[in-house]
């Protein structure tokens, strides 16, 4: 009976920890691009990759940026490359910025998702451009060109008037 109770007692010692072993994942990660301003758009490039060999895919990535602003986390979408994923981060303020990724494995069913944390990021303030993401031009365009046309008709109209007889 002693025996039996040992060799169960051994068997779970070895059985639990591998249960719980589960699978686990890198994420490779370019840091954002240098001089990045505050309210562009870093397209962030992320590999999810099993064991830090396999491609993965079916997992839910994303990267979760903090600031002085707070936090914001977006999430990345398959490449349509195994293991590859995009994500389109936005950086509201200017200055210095955290950032970690979730590597989304639990999403494939194999193992649990894990947190990467990379080093802070300063960003640079905007260039004023409001940040509204309208582009200007189709604006100021449409203004040239009315006042082109009205220059016109104005100039048209004055050639157009009757003589006067004094």
């Amino acid at each position: 009976m002693r025996t039996l109770a040992i060799v169960i007692a051994a068997i779970a010692a070895v059985a639990v920890p591998a249960a719980n072993a589960g699978g686990w994942a890198t994420v490779t990660l370019a840091p954002p691009p240098a001089g990045l301003e505050a309210e562009e758009t870093w397209t962030a490039n992320l590999t999810v990759l099993r064991h830090g060999v396999t491609p993965t895919s079916g997992a839910a990535p994303s990267i979760t940026i903090r600031g002085g602003s707070g936090s914001q986390t977006f999430q990345a979408k398959p490449s349509g490359t195994t293991g590859k994923y995009v994500a389109h981060v936005v950086f509201p303020t200017a200055g210095s910025w955290d950032y970690e990724v979730s590597d989304g494995l639990a999403a494939t069913g194999y193992g649990y998702s894990q947190t990467h944390t990379y080093s802070p990021v300063t960003i640079a303030p905007g260039t004023g451009g409001g940040g509204s993401g309208i582009p200007m031009w189709p604006f100021a365009l449409a203004a040239i060109t009315l006042a082109a046309v009205g220059a016109i008709a104005l100039v048209r109209q004055r050639g157009s008037r009757p003589a006067t007889q004094s």
